[in-house]
């Protein structure tokens, strides 16, 4: 037991801690948690959610989320008192949990297994790597089977079955992939260590309690798609190379380390799934790993080095990982401009609003982006057409067939954008409000065909030509940009006019497809399409969460082909459908961006 080594880990802790508790009033969460909580809001207000009411419109999904955070967040926010907001507070509340959770699981191993230094270098490396520390902060399902699958392990190697039992059926509850890392992690301890009986009682009992789950799931195997949403490349090195030497040394004495390996083996089944999810939560276990990993190393050095070479990494972690530091990114969304904003609980509360104000809420909701946008179900009841979690869809999409009239769109650009405003007084759509991002917008009468297409070359050709010339890729900012105001007011600006002039795009488009169903059913829906497709461009081109999710070389292809199309829609000037040229370059510019 070393005191020096335990302050200092409360030390680093704490200057997180306060940072993220003081954010609490508006905490930065994932883009995910409005998916999260529109759902637990159901369970708040039916008690269960056997079938997803929500997503993908208008017959929706059965529901294969495991329930447990979701249920924890509907039951409390209810009690809370129900509105929007409170289950908004009460998911913060359980973020800012899971992430003290995943710290102390971090410092308890670690020092159980490498002592108090290994504790404070384990600690300080996960606290203070951005993405690896955020990956739990904000609080997503993911976050917690990482956790609880290595208590699961630990209380197996420990004997004590009934606690790995409940932490086993925890993770099943809480992601369908706790099916895969709890089991794992209690598979490998129990084949290094032999212990086949006890196996046969946690497996036992964990099917038995999570069999209502599994049989729900089973019945309804042919929605899941196996599919995944778009996320950025989030690395944290300086956890990666230390934790690399140390499991090479688990690696020789297996039999020795059986509760290390079998943790280190729970998230495996990521590398097939999702390699980015593994990279960004493995390192709770890879932390834990190095961390003692590095308290063998200041053990061999002489001990005036060992100072130095203590404060040396405690800062290096603190101040640059080798990636952007956590503690920045901390004490600018406390105290700075609040960048990246993954999620605008308010804004999006606004345009649900103005849905409910409108009496449109029964209506499917079709969205630039679904991701974005089911955060407007946790204010207003209400179906979309697409919808978050893409692993689960349904094999045919009646929404498809709808004609466009018949929904309301929430479209990437403002209320007052002139380009909305003259389709408005053109007679083509309906602006309803929305904020100083987005319009709620319905369409109209189908307008005169010709018209439409005059309208789709003027705004296709202006508007493309603008994107093909001058639009930027958009990329995580560094951290001077982070801790800037003025850059961060830069950044936005551009972005959203990035998104804007694609919304005018998305809405010309709307209003042709809408103008073709009667005589071209065919050509109508593939409008459609295009102009969902658009509406995923103006997100990757100018939302937050979408940071890096698109690399250099794909954004110059995108600019390439737009240009192309820019000048191929020209054509609606003289006919009124797409000629060759416009369905090739149209499809060119979304299979190479979506691919």
């Amino acid at each position: 037991m070393n005191s020096a080594a335990r302050r200092a880990a409360i030390v680093v802790v704490a200057l997180h801690g306060i940072l993220l508790l003081a954010s609490l009033p508006d905490y930065f969460v994932s883009i995910d948690s409005g998916y999260h909580v529109s759902l637990a809001r159901w369970y708040g207000e039916h008690g269960a959610a056997w079938w997803d009411h929500i997503n993908f419109g208008p017959g929706g999904r059965p529901n294969l989320q495991g329930p447990l955070m979701h249920m924890a967040i509907g039951y409390l926010g209810r009690v809370l008192g129900g509105d929007g907001m409170d289950y908004v507070r009460v998911n913060a509340i359980l973020a800012l949990a899971q992430w003290a959770a995943a710290i102390f699981t971090v410092w308890f191993f670690a020092r159980r297994y490498g002592g108090d230094w290994a504790a404070l270098f384990a600690v300080t490396l996960l606290s203070g790597t951005l993405f690896a520390s955020i990956s739990f902060a904000v609080g997503v399902p993911s976050g917690w089977i990482f956790i609880v699958s290595a208590w699961a392990a630990w209380c197996f190697v420990e004997g004590r079955l009934l606690l790995a039992i409940l932490f086993t059926t925890a993770a099943i509850y809480t992601h369908l992939a706790g099916y895969a890392m709890a089991p794992l992690a209690v598979f490998v301890a129990a084949v290094l260590g032999r212990r086949w009986k006890a196996l046969a009682i946690v497996g036992g009992a964990t099917v038995l309690l999570t069999s209502p789950y599994t049989i729900h799931f089973l019945r309804n195997l042919e929605w899941y798609r196996g599919r995944r949403g778009d996320e950025a490349l989030m690395l944290a090195p300086l956890i990666y190379i230390p934790a690399a030497f140390g499991i090479v040394r688990l690696l020789r004495r297996p039999r020795e380390n059986v509760f290390l390996i079998a943790w280190l083996a729970a998230p495996a089944p990521w590398i097939v799934q999702d390699y980015k999810r593994f990279l960004l939560q493995a390192p709770l276990v890879l932390a834990v790993i190095a961390g003692v990993e590095l308290a063998r190393f200041r053990e061999w050095m002489t001990p005036r080095f060992r100072t130095a070479f203590t404060s040396g990494l405690v800062a290096l972690a603190i101040v640059f990982p080798l990636t952007l530091p956590a503690l920045a990114f901390e004490a600018m969304w406390t105290f700075g401009p609040r960048s990246p904003r993954m999620l605008d609980w308010n804004e999006k509360k606004q345009l649900a609003e103005v849905i409910g104000r409108a009496g449109l809420s029964h209506r499917l909701v079709s969205v630039w982006n679904p991701t974005q946008c089911i955060a407007m179900a946790v204010f207003v009841p209400m179906t979309f057409e697409g919808g978050h979690w893409v692993e689960v869809q349904p094999r045919d999409y009646p929404a498809l067939r709808l004609s466009a009239g018949v929904k309301v769109y929430a479209l990437p650009a403002p209320p007052d954008d002139p380009v909305l405003r003259e389709m408005e007084t053109q007679g083509f759509l309906t602006v309803h409000g929305g904020t100083w991002l987005n319009s709620i917008v319905t369409l109209n009468g189908p307008p005169p065909l010709e018209t439409a297409a005059r309208t789709v070359a003027r705004v296709g050709s202006q508007e493309g030509g603008w994107l093909a010339k001058y639009s930027e890729n958009n990329r995580m900012p560094g951290v001077g940009e982070l801790l800037s105001v003025e850059a961060t007011k830069r950044y936005r600006a551009r972005a959203r006019e990035q998104r804007t002039r694609t919304g005018r795009i998305q809405a010309a488009v709307l209003v042709y497809a809408y103008a073709l169903e009667k005589d071209y059913p065919d050509y109508a829906r593939g409008a459609r399409g295009a102009a969902g497709g658009f509406g995923e461009i103006a997100n990757l081109l100018g939302d937050e969460a979408t940071l890096d999710f698109r690399s250099e070389d794909d954004h110059r292809q995108l600019r390439a082909n737009l240009a192309e199309w820019s000048h191929a829609v020209r054509g609606f000037d003289t006919q009124v459908l797409p000629t060759t040229e416009v369905e090739r370059t149209n499809d060119k510019v979304f299979q190479d961006y979506f691919r």
